[in-house]
């Protein structure tokens, strides 16, 4: 970040904070400050060095407005900080199924984004998918995917619907890598590893593989049959995997995902 960036954050919950983390650490030039009602919450934001406080400033000063507050709180918006209808500058929500038309309806604004991070932005190997409003101008665009850079890898979407994909995959995906950790996690603990070494073991296992897909050229799969010998315990796992039809579960697991941040979008119209 070659300029100076005031960024205005609503919503301390999970999200808000490990955005707001990722921008401190990337820069310098970029200046935090985090709307949060609950008292313990802004504590403990405080404590991690950033900015906290219970009501959105008046008048606001910063170039750029995160809301990253809970999707049903969507509605209140305006009646809980009033200081919107003055603010002229960038608008990003980071809200699940809160869609762009409602964005611009609400918020009676043309420069907004819907982007969906995920809370590896923290420590700036995050992943956002966004979209832009329809009148959003370059300038606007090139300025949000530079400042969601920072916080990992920033990809623009045309077509909205793969927001909603993009929350049960990017949002979730922390979670669910984290589900299967925990998972090898407690085998090795059953085998007799005491918890830290186990997680220990485990961590440098998801480490070695995401760095081997990454260097390529195999696929996720083909990685997989690379370790099975035929016959072997690696493949006696693998097939009762396919027996439970693990994948097939994990599949629909994130359609679930997906058809519930649209229900949340048409929820927040209500």
């Amino acid at each position: 970040m070659t300029t100076a960036l005031n960024i205005l954050i609503i919503g301390g919950g999970q999200m808000g904070s490990a955005i707001a983390l990722g921008f401190i650490r990337s820069s310098a030039k970029i200046s935090i400050i985090i709307v949060e009602p609950d008292l313990d919450r802004r504590i403990e934001i405080t404590d991690t060095g950033i900015i906290a406080v219970k009501e959105t400033p008046n008048p606001i000063t910063s170039e750029v407005i995160i809301l990253a507050t809970p999707p049903h709180i969507f509605p209140l918006l305006s009646e809980l900080h009033p200081q919107l209808q003055h603010f002229t500058g960038v608008i990003v929500s980071v809200m699940a199924g809160v869609s762009l038309s409602e964005l611009t309806t609400r918020l009676n604004r043309t420069q907004v984004f819907r982007s969906i991070p995920n809370l590896a932005c923290s420590i700036n190997q995050g992943t956002t998918l966004s979209i832009p409003g329809p009148q959003v101008t370059r300038k606007n665009e090139d300025l949000i995917n530079r400042i969601f850079s920072t916080l990992g890898t920033s990809t623009f979407v045309t077509e909205e619907h793969l927001l909603d994909s993009a929350t049960a995959l990017v949002g979730g995906g922390p979670a669910y890598i984290s589900y299967f950790t925990a998972a090898l996690i407690e085998y090795a603990k059953t085998a007799g590893f005491d918890n830290a070494s186990a997680t220990s073991m485990v961590i440098q296992i998801l480490r070695g593989t995401s760095a081997l897909l990454e260097a390529g050229p195999d696929t996720p799969m083909r990685l997989c049959e690379k370790v099975m010998t035929p016959g072997g315990t690696t493949q006696k796992a693998i097939n009762h995997f396919n027996h439970m039809q693990i994948r097939t579960s994990i599949v629909d697991g994130l359609k679930q995902s997906f058809l519930h941040s649209v229900e949340l979008g048409r929820r927040s119209w209500r």
